[in-house]
């Protein structure tokens, strides 16, 4: 699984927990924003590359 994939998965993850808590008051809402924190970290800090 190469980072570009896990990264998908991660905001998937995310995007489902958030989605999930938000609609049952629960706070693995907060776990997903997480997530897709994470997920908005990999993206930026990502190679393009050589340099």
């Amino acid at each position: 699984m190469t980072v570009k994939t896990t990264r998908w998965v991660i905001l998937a993850i995310g995007t489902l927990l958030g989605l999930y808590g938000w609609a049952a008051y629960n706070p693995v809402a907060f776990v997903g924003l997480a997530l897709m924190i994470l997920a908005g970290a990999l993206y930026l800090t990502r190679h393009r590359g050589p340099r």
